[in-house]
Parts: structure tokens; C-alpha cells; sequence
């Protein structure tokens, strides 16, 4: 049987950064099944069309070169508007095979997705590596009836129909390493260089590699792309955890398995993937996109020193990403993970506000575990790296001069994100009819038409969702905002004013507005009077009407 994995294009006109694992795991699993197989990687190809999208002409010869009978493509939410481009191509060329589709665009609702794009004959929610080694089995057999593959949902003449939820994967030594022979490597390596430490800006052949699956702490803007147990919650409960958690604890008792937040192989397992790179690709550097490495402490220094262990120092360096309480709670961590190598972890601090942080965000982490953990890194040598975003659901004018403020004292040069409510993120389905009503404004208007027909709103909720869907191609740019106190246009010039510690530009806006509106969030705490030239004009004035 012939596969075809279609990798679409990420962030256009920025270099390729992040193998498409998923592709490369998948194309493994075909090949260990003795089947033909090709990953078209448009995701790196784009560099040889200056970053853009590859040419739909190109596309279309590729796919058309053979006869595919099972054609695989997934992604990011953010490359939803590409994705839907490419189905079209591939069901024009490609009409009889078989379109499977999975990921972060359409695992957290695939419902709606199989609405928006019909041409989808199903897709896998969550891990794929099980239901697609299944699917691939039944399809080799000749199986029309797909519905005992856990996993799924199955397009069923423009109905969706979800099959049995599949527990993840308990052990995750059991899934091959990626097929890099299949990626265009060359172009990937090109685009080496990263500037997030010496050593990774002078790599001359950098590969990234994925071993943790999910997340321990419970963020609420973020998701895993179906693979954590709060991710399974939300899909099977449509966002209502309390309802998904009664059909995993089904799944659990029937698979006699337990789901985890945050899953690790090995290190063992982690190692012979290094070890297997420098082999049979001489790369200098690792970027190990894992989403908290420092969270698992005895992971993470059984890691380090196999590392040493096996003479990658000097040969590999590496880096990844981390989270504040872990390091600082432990920051003897931070030595262990440099003596193996590592030249630099990103941190998402997301706000200094301890007000936000645990009302909003609930990363479990405060203002001080920022400042321990910016501490400890320079202690330890290495070069402190965050992020931080605004526009969080009750953040006002007092929690961003927190943030920024903290940027001031510790020196910090940051260009905060604006918070999005991607799909599949707690903050998306606790604000879905909010995000939905800014891309249709007759959604606003319901109440005031209580005769509508259910499918003429399910239409424009529709149609709303696939706008935002199409927006959300950038994380960088704006999109929907769940903020309860600012619009777009005012985070937007709050953005680049802490972006260039302009405080004093920010709380003049904040007199200005709260003069307009009498709004409470704008009427910023007197803490902040030494920022503020209002303030201190203010202060001025009356001194010199005393005097005289």
C-alpha cells in the first residue's frame, strides 16, 4: 500500500525551525510494515520559493506522480487556512485516496472541522501512531468498516461520527524514531543558525527532536495537541472537563491504563535518538522542543548524565524549554543541565503579575519564582530567555505596569505576545461565544432575535470559526481577544509601549481613557505615581498653588 504524508507550511517567510514529527513517526510505522511511503515536506521546499507558500502547480505534479492510496496531512492550528487549501489540491489530483487528517487544527474539534472542510474522510484525535497503524491494517485488507478503530472521526456522508476514545500511549519507547531519510534535511539544516545562545547561532546543522508529551502544569491559554489527559478531557467534553474526565475514567478501567498530564519516554530512549542523529546526520546542536523539561527533575538528570556519559558534550549542544516553580524550587537543576551541555532554556514567565499569574494563567507560579529563576540563571552562566503576553481575561493597567516594571528591574527586553484563545485552550471554551461574536457581529445580536433557526446560527457560528481559524496563522500578530478591560487597537499600543519601557506613555494613556470612560481598569493605583507624568504634573500643581 502507497502513503503519502503532506506536511503543510509553517510561518511563512521564517525559517524552517521544527521537523514535522509526526509525519516522520507515521512514515516510520509504514515502513516497519514493509509499505511505500513519501512525506512531501512543503514546510522546508518553501525556502526554495523565498519562505512563501510552495506553488500550487508543484503541489499538485508531486501528488499526481503516483497513485496514493492513504494521503495523511495535519498541523498546527495556525496552518488551518493552508491545510484547507491543500485538501482541495489533493482531492483534485488524488480523488479516489484516502484523506486522513490529525493535529492540533483539527483534533480539539473535529466535528466542526469535517463541516467546514467536507473533503476529510476522517480524522485522529489525539496520539496517531496507534490509530493510524490500525487504520493502515484495515485499509491493507480491504476493511470498509472502520468504526472499531478507536480514535476517529469518521466523515460520514457529511455526518460526523466519532468511534471509541483511545487511551494514549503508556509507553512511548514503543514509537519509532521519525524517518528523517525522508525529510528534505538539507534545507532544514540550511536555516541552522537560531539565536538563542552562542552555540546555537553558529550550529551549521541543528535538529529538533520532541519527547515529552503533554505538560504537568495546566495553563490555561495552552494545549497539547490531544496529548494529555486535559487535552482528552476537553475534546470528549467539548470543554466541559468535569464530562470528559467521566469518559476517560471509562477508557482507563477498559485499557486497564492510567492517562497522564505529561508523559517521557526513557532517557534511554531520548539518547539513542541524539546518538542516532549525530550518527547518521553529523548535527552540532539539539533543540529539544519539549514543553517542560525542568519540570521532571529525575528525568532530566538521568538525561544529562547519560549525556556525558556517552561523549555528546563537546559534540552536541543543546537547549529547551523550561518553567519557573521547577527551577525555582530546584535551581541546582540549571548546573546538571549545563555540565551536559545544555546552552540555554526558555522560560514562559507570561506575566509578573501574581494577580494574573493565578487568576488567569494558572501556571502555578508567582513573581518571585520569576526573579529566582532570572537569578539562578545568571549564577549559573547561562543567558535568561522568556516570554510574556498581555491581554489576559482580568489584567488591568495595574497588572501590566507589574510586568513591566519587573522587564525594568531585571533589564529585560521583551515584545509580549497577545494572548490568544486557540482552539482546544480552556480560555477558547470558556469564551468561544465571545472569540466567535468579534468575527460576526450578528452573534452579538441574538437576544434580540429569539425567532432565528438553530441552523441558521450554527451557520454563522460556523462561518465565524472558520475566520478566526484562518486568523490564527501567526501567534506574533493579533487575532480574537478574551481581555474583559482592553480592545485590540489599546493592546496593541500598551504592546509597544512596555515593549520600550514607556510607562510613562502607558499610565498618561490611562488617565486619558479612564477620563473618557470612568472605566476601573484604567485608574491605575497610586503605587505607580513616580511613573506617571499626569501624577507628578499633578503634584506639582498643587505644590505651587499651596506656596502661593
Amino acid at each position: 500500500m502507497r502513503v503519502l504524508f503532506v506536511v503543510p507550511e509553517v510561518r511563512l517567510d521564517d525559517k524552517p525551525f521544527d521537523f514535522p514529527f509526526w509525519a516522520g513517526i507515521l512514515a516510520s510505522i509504514v515502513k516497519q510494515k514493509q509499505g511505500e511511503v513519501a512525506i512531501l515536506d512543503l514546510n522546508a521546499l518553501r525556502m526554495n520559493y523565498g519562505g512563501g507558500n510552495v506553488p500550487d502547480d508543484y503541489v499538485k505534479k508531486e501528488i499526481s506522480s503516483a497513485k496514493w492510496d492513504l494521503i495523511g496531512i495535519g498541523g498546527l492550528t495556525t496552518t488551518y487556512q493552508r491545510i484547507k487549501k491543500l485538501i482541495q489540491i489533493i482531492k483534485q489530483v488524488s480523488p479516489e485516496s484516502t484523506l486522513i487528517s490529525g493535529g492540533g487544527w483539527s483534533t480539539y474539534n473535529p466535528d466542526e472541522i469535517l463541516k467546514l472542510v467536507p473533503a476529510i474522510d476522517m480524522i485522529c484525535i489525539g496520539e496517531g501512531e496507534e490509530t493510524f497503524a490500525e487504520l493502515y491494517d484495515a485499509l491493507q485488507n480491504g476493511e470498509k468498516d472502520l468504526d472499531k478503530i478507536k480514535g476517529l472521526c469518521i466523515n460520514d456522508n457529511g455526518i460526523p461520527k466519532y468511534t471509541e476514545p483511545r487511551a494514549l500511549i503508556s509507553d512511548l519507547d514503543t514509537i519509532p524514531y521519525p524517518a528523517y531519510d525522508l525529510f528534505e534535511m538539507e534545507i532544514y539544516f540550511r536555516y541552522s543558525s537560531f539565536p538563542y545562545s552562542v552555540e546555537a547561532f553558529n550550529s551549521k546543522r541543528r535538529a529538533s527532536v520532541v519527547w515529552e508529551r503533554g505538560c504537568p502544569r495546566g495553563c490555561t491559554f495552552c494545549s497539547h495537541n490531544g496529548m494529555s489527559r486535559i487535552d482528552v478531557q476537553n475534546i470528549y467534553g467539548k470543554g466541559d472537563r468535569k464530562k470528559g474526565e467521566l469518559i476517560v475514567r471509562e477508557v482507563d478501567k477498559k485499557n486497564n491504563t492510567f492517562q497522564l498530564p505529561a508523559r517521557w519516554p526513557s532517557p534511554e530512549y531520548a539518547i539513542n535518538n541524539v546518538k542516532l542523529l549525530k550518527e547518521n546526520y553529523d548535527i552540532d546542536f539539539l533543540t529539544v522542543v519539549d514543553e517542560n523539561m525542568t519540570s521532571n527533575r529525575k528525568w532530566t538528570e538521568e538525561f544529562c548524565k547519560l549525556y556525558v556519559k556517552e561523549g555528546l558534550v563537546e559534540s552536541v549542544k543543546w537547549g529547551t524549554l523550561g518553567d519557573a516553580p521547577s527551577v525555582a524550587t530546584q535551581p541546582s537543576i540549571l548546573q546538571t543541565m549545563k555540565d551536559a551541555g545544555c546552552s540555554y532554556i526558555s522560560f514562559g514567565f507570561e506575566s509578573a503579575s501574581n494577580k494574573v499569574l493565578n487568576e488567569d494563567i494558572k501556571k502555578g507560579q508567582t513573581q518571585q519564582h520569576l526573579q529566582t529563576t532570572i537569578d539562578a540563571i545568571k549564577k549559573t552562566g547561562l543567558r535568561p530567555l522568556a516570554t510574556f503576553m498581555i491581554g489576559n481575561e482580568h489584567e488591568n493597567i495595574d497588572d501590566l505596569m507589574e510586568t513591566v516594571t519587573f522587564w525594568i528591574r531585571n533589564n529585560i527586553l521583551v515584545d509580549p505576545f497577545i494572548c490568544t484563545p486557540y482552539v482546544g485552550s480552556p480560555i477558547y471554551y470558556n469564551n468561544k461565544d465571545v472569540v466567535l461574536q468579534q468575527y460576526d457581529e450578528r452573534l452579538r445580536l441574538l437576544n434580540q432575535n429569539p425567532n432565528l433557526s438553530k441552523d441558521t446560527i450554527e451557520k454563522w457560528k460556523l462561518d465565524a470559526l472558520d475566520k478566526f481559524m484562518t486568523e490564527c496563522g501567526d501567534a506574533t500578530l493579533y487575532t480574537a481577544t478574551i481581555s474583559k478591560y482592553f480592545s485590540i487597537p489599546e493592546l496593541i499600543a500598551l504592546k509597544r509601549f512596555m515593549y520600550k519601557h514607556e510607562t510613562g506613555r502607558m499610565l498618561k494613556m490611562a488617565h486619558e481613557r479612564y477620563a473618557e470612560t470612568g472605566l476601573e481598569q484604567w485608574n491605575h493605583d497610586s503605587k505607580w505615581n513616580e511613573y506617571c507624568p499626569v501624577c507628578k504634573a499633578q503634584e506639582e500643581m498643587a505644590l505651587k498653588l499651596e506656596v502661593s
